[in-house]
């Protein structure tokens, strides 16, 4: 058979190639340098394998993955004859009957694929019988009412039996229906079964027709008289009708206007099997609930897969937490500081990282810099991933602040400010203690030092600096703290180095003591003098949470 060899390109058919090689496999396709070979007959069933790793990868996060999983709790309450059916097991069970009966059974991705699973039967009607159990009237227990209670679940768990074995059944079908609208959508859309006026029932035949037989079609055709080339591989075509209007937020769609800004006319075309590899592209991406990203970084193809394999993993399949807790930024962050085993030291060259966020894609170039921040600030960055603040309808999350933060070459002071401000007016929706703040600054002080405008301080001096922070704050009197922290912030904030000097002198005379040297630093330039501000502040409000000397545990 016909050996087909696509090559990296940029970063959108790059991440489609990355797509490609997780839906196939990485044993399926042969690697060498910067272009992937494989066979023709790869394609055949293509459409399962596609839909196949969508499925699989974001199994957990899908609505069918939501139906199935009870069955679990159901076999565990028969096994106990419902001894261990308690009331908040029965909100749990009434809970699942309205998702199951209001939303899922009754949505028309699901109500479109019933008759190719089994077209005698009505889930829609399973759903509309589907009634919640135990509704308790004032002044009723749920121990008073157990017995009466258990009678009418055990006959409702009898029709979920009904409903759970008919969706293991169609898993095909109702899973593909979720990553399509979940994951695939994020990529593409318009066309094939994301084409709203399409009259294919099945997906996968949707699918095939679309992007996988128009590939079959191409290698057979005669195409030596041709004079227009793909865009992408620069292989020839036929005509300009296979353009990139179907990926999201790229290209005209031609087949509407022919011209949509003034005096166009296009000329971008690709082949069908380009066409194909960028159908992958969500397979590229790695999503959490909307966000994706992909990590372009193209010196080799193993290298792209390796990377991107490793962010997947770190985001989908950790076993520590669950999905809706874990970061992109954290991910990217643990897949390029994660050396141990790679030959290749990825501060060799600028990677480029693409962000699906919001149904925009933003742009990165993770620099050296950056890349040696991160390995330096491992440590902090553990200890800030689960903190973070709400503002509004807003969650801030320290982790992905921080990083983006870096990652657009920016230092930390107006987020630690925030942090600590919101932290000393007892804000409710702060979840951080003031030794989080503290790993924010060493990690802002460490990019300070690699950007070369503050070199002279340390995590153990900074350490110190806390520490006589809370020295003072034993000593001054507690009513006056919270006037002294907003003339200090505000001072910290505007940066006004005279005012901040002239109260810590006011308030050390007022103790009778002598103002540490330290404090001759903040003369130095702003950057010095908001480091060894904020550090006294930390201690000032509560002091750094770190071993001994506040730095690593080699570090003298």
């Amino acid at each position: 058979m016909k050996e087909i060899e696509c090559r990296i390109g940029d970063w959108l058919f790059n991440a489609g190639l990355a797509g490609f090689m997780n839906i196939v496999g990485e044993d399926n396709i042969r690697r060498e340098g910067q272009s992937i070979f494989f066979d023709v007959a790869l394609l055949d069933k293509f459409e399962d394998r596609y839909f196949d790793y969508f499925i699989r990868e974001y199994e957990k996060t899908l609505s069918w993955y939501k139906i199935i999983s009870y069955k679990d709790e159901m076999e565990r309450h028969r096994e106990t004859d419902f001894s261990d059916f308690d009331e908040s097991a029965l909100e749990r069970l009434n809970g699942y009957i309205a998702n199951v009966a209001k939303y899922y059974l009754k949505s028309a991705s699901y109500s479109s694929v019933y008759s190719l699973i089994d077209n005698t039967v009505e889930p829609t009607e399973w759903g509309k019988n589907l009634a919640k159990v135990g509704q308790l009237k004032k002044k009723e227990t749920f121990d008073e009412k157990r017995a009466e209670i258990l009678q009418s679940v055990k006959q409702v768990y009898v029709q979920l039996d009904q409903i759970i074995a008919f969706c293991i059944e169609g898993k095909k079908y109702l899973a593909a229906k979720n990553v399509i609208y979940t994951v695939i959508k994020n990529g593409w859309n318009g066309i094939s079964f994301l084409n709203p006026q399409t009259k294919e029932k099945d997906s996968y035949t949707d699918y095939r027709v679309t992007f996988v037989d128009p590939v079959l079609e191409y290698l057979e055709a005669d195409l030596e008289k041709s004079k227009l080339n793909c865009s992408t591989c620069n292989a020839k075509i036929k005509n300009l009708k296979l353009d990139l209007s179907f990926m999201n937020e790229t290209g005209f769609d031609t087949t509407r206007k022919t011209s949509h800004v003034w005096d166009f006319n296009n000329d971008i075309a690709i082949c069908p099997i380009c066409k194909l590899i960028y159908s992958c592209v969500p397979a590229g991406f790695t999503y959490v609930y909307g966000n994706g990203i992909f990590i372009n970084d193209s010196i080799d193809v193993d290298t792209l897969y390796t990377v991107n394999k490793k962010v997947r993993n770190e985001i989908l399949h950790r076993s520590t937490e669950s999905l809706t807790q874990t970061s992109p930024y954290r991910a990217l962050v643990e897949a390029i500081t994660s050396q141990t085993d790679e030959k290749r030291q990825y501060e060799l060259a600028d990677i480029q990282v693409v962000r699906y966020e919001n149904e925009t894609y933003r742009f990165n170039i993770l620099s050296k810099r950056a890349l040696k921040i991160f390995r330096q600030s491992k440590g902090q960055l553990k200890a800030i991933q689960r903190c973070g603040f709400k503002e509004g309808n807003l969650n801030i999350n320290f982790y992905q602040e921080t990083v983006r933060r870096l990652m657009n070459n920016e230092n930390l002071f107006t987020f630690i400010h925030k942090t600590m401000y919101l932290k000393i007016t007892n804000f409710n929706n702060a979840y951080y203690h003031m030794g989080h703040v503290g790993a924010l600054l060493n990690i802002n002080t460490n990019f300070l030092k690699e950007i070369e405008v503050m070199t002279d301080i340390s995590r153990g001096k900074i350490w110190y600096i806390s520490k006589s922070g809370t020295e003072f704050k034993d000593a001054y009197p507690e009513h006056k703290l919270s006037g002294f922290n907003y003339k200090m912030l505000n001072a910290l904030k505007t940066n006004n180095c005279d005012a901040f000097m002239d109260i810590i002198l006011n308030s050390y005379s007022y103790l009778g003591k002598t103002a540490p040297s330290f404090f001759q630093d903040v003369f130095e330039d702003t950057e010095t003098f908001k480091t060894v501000g904020y550090a006294f502040m930390l201690g000032v409000n509560g002091s750094l949470e770190n071993n001994e000397n506040g730095g690593d545990d080699n570090e003298e």
